[in-house]
């Protein structure tokens, strides 16, 4: 029970954990009575936790099932695991006989559930439907249809009387099964990403040591998931859920203030002041009732603000909790519009400086230089060069790129599958074409394990195209470490400035602009020269869904026109070479 569920699952096996296969009904049925095959696993939740999409063979089927390696005489007896390949849930069912026929009962969801909540659930279903041989006296399906049926009818014609502070707790998932994600959207269905949950937990309960108790990410779809950690620092342990994360932190309670830190190497002692921002949690407004929020309040609260981007973060999370109590029926039968907006609330707006990166784009000479450039920097910044490489011959953005893995790399076709995940928009998966310069700078990339100090990316596991190295290179070689988001690549604010001045000396051009920004630009721009101003055409590349509908609904070329289109954008880059 101790070994650990590899990264890969394989069909016929998996390595680790057991080479068992249990007999049952077709893989991928909707139904556990039809399954013949079933991969065994450990009843952990770390083991379900690496059961993803991309290490999951599925077939031809909708579905992949999963037995626990449990004793049979337990009341985890039955216990399954159901994987579904469109949605990416995870569902503990039980299959049981009843009647003489196989039936199955869904517990519940992954992981709004964990196997220590399955436990229990699972015993009180023995001790309340089993005779005293185990066997099933009463099915579980008729008693939640009977309990269903009892349950009386909420009255909804009249607000709940909630307090602003109380919508918050269950927006942030402390009554909700959905808080393991992080925070639903408003409008559409989907979470939002884990950028804009931490900057509406922000605005909502943080400012204080709330904060550091709990961490967003992206998941494989590019939503939010949530964790929470310990901190050290105040000798705190991580909470368990959210109920408890507000209990050890309640309203007032934790807020950051003014700090002194002691510079031993210059031996003074400084104030680093706390944020003049705060939260909604610890304010006498989240005591008031969220059916008399009122656009007025939120500008008084916006009043002394330290920026308009901060202003419009906290007119958005004062939206999602009027959203949420409507929602939740909390606002009565006829709530009207959302009073709160950027529309109806006023704030005095600052005065926005000209991006001066805005119309930039890189000439053909220039990218010559550019790529000059770039390799003589890249041993001093290993794959930050190479990151910006792959930027100018993609066109995606750097939060895009940053996230493309080496699995994703279809050498067979020639192709890289973006999956919607990691895009923008989160509309589609999308494919990159590789084009015979794209090809030379990925397999510069790939090579990167052979220089010293970057062995590491050479293991078959290692997952991001791009890694960081701000790790020991012991701590790599820690699989759940090395497969975590910590190695991938992080900023490169230090890069940016060293290639602009390299660029500068060689073309002599001391006014000189670049970020990486203007990659995506130029990418686009050297589209439309190449392929002679065809928007129609270019939207392929840069994969923008905002052209006109016509063209939107109607051209849509096979991928051999697609990697056309590619090989002529990037046929004026023959200068890429292959590194010896």
């Amino acid at each position: 029970m101790k070994d650990k569920l590899p990264n890969k699952l394989v069909t016929e096996e998996i390595k680790q954990t057991s080479n068992k296969i249990v007999e049952a009904s077709p893989i991928g049925s909707a139904s556990p009575s039809s399954r013949k095959k079933i991969e065994l696993i450990p009843f952990r939740d770390s083991a379900i936790d690496k059961i993803t999409k991309t290490n999951t063979e599925f077939g031809a089927s909708r579905f992949k099932w999963f037995k626990f390696d449990v004793s049979k005489d337990t009341s985890l007896k039955g216990l399954l695991l159901r994987f579904t390949r469109s949605t990416s849930r995870r569902d503990f069912i039980i299959n049981f006989w009843f009647k003489g026929k196989g039936q199955y009962y869904t517990i519940g969801q992954f992981p709004h559930i964990r196997c220590k909540d399955v436990e229990k659930i699972c015993l009180e279903l023995s001790e309340s439907h089993q005779d005293e041989r185990g066997n099933w006296s009463k099915s579980p399906i008729e008693t939640r249809k009977d309990t269903k049926r009892i349950i009386p009818k909420e009255d909804t014609t009249a607000p709940a009387g909630k307090t602003i502070n109380e919508v918050l707790e269950s927006y942030c998932g402390a009554d909700e099964e959905e808080g393991h994600r992080g925070f639903l959207k408003d409008v559409k269905q989907g979470y939002k990403t884990s950028k804009s949950a931490k900057s509406i937990f922000r605005c909502m309960a943080g400012y204080s040591k709330r904060q550091s108790l709990v961490t967003f990410e992206d998941d494989d779809d590019g939503y939010c998931v949530r964790k929470f950690i310990p901190n050290k620092h105040l000798r705190v342990v991580a909470p368990q859920s959210w109920k408890d994360l507000f209990r050890k932190y309640p309203p007032g309670h934790g807020i950051l203030k003014d700090r002194e830190y002691y510079n031993r190497r210059k031996k003074q002692t400084y104030t680093i002041p706390a944020s003049k921002n705060k939260s909604i949690y610890d304010s006498d407004l989240g005591k008031s009732l969220i059916e008399d929020l009122k656009p007025g309040d939120v500008e008084a609260w916006c009043r002394d603000l330290t920026s308009m981007g901060v202003k419009k973060d906290y007119i958005k999370c004062f939206t999602s909790l009027w959203f949420w109590a409507r929602k939740r029926g909390w606002l009565g039968t006829n709530p009207g519009e959302c009073p709160i907006n950027l529309e109806t609330v006023y704030v005095k707006k600052e005065e926005r400086k000209p991006d001066p990166y805005k119309d930039v784009s890189i000439s053909v000479p220039e990218l010559n230089v550019f790529f000059e450039a770039s390799e003589e920097l890249s041993p001093q910044f290993p794959f930050k060069a190479e990151l910006h490489q792959f930027m100018v011959l993609t066109g995606l953005r750097k939060t895009e790129a940053k996230k493309v893995k080496k699995s994703f790399i279809n050498w067979d076709e020639m192709i890289i599958d973006i999956p919607k995940g990691i895009s923008k928009t989160k509309y589609k998966d999308e494919v990159i074409i590789i084009t015979p310069e794209l090809e030379i700078v990925l397999r510069n990339i790939l090579d990167m394990g052979n220089r010293p100090g970057l062995e590491f990316y050479k293991m078959k596991d290692f997952p991001w195209l791009f890694a960081t190295r701000r790790w020991s290179q012991e701590r790599y070689f820690n699989k759940e470490f090395r497969l975590s988001i910590k190695t991938q690549l992080g900023g490169d604010e230090n890069y940016i400035p060293a290639l602009r001045q390299r660029m500068k000396e060689k073309l002599n051009d001391p006014e000189l602009l670049y970020s990486a920004k203007v990659l995506r630009k130029t990418y686009i721009t050297l589209s439309r020269k190449q392929l002679q101003g065809r928007a129609d055409k270019v939207k392929h590349l840069s994969r923008h869904r905002s052209e006109q509908i016509l063209t939107e609904s109607y051209d849509k070329p096979q991928r051999a026109e697609v990697r056309d289109y590619a090989n002529k954008t990037t046929s004026v880059l023959s200068f890429i070479k292959r590194r010896a």
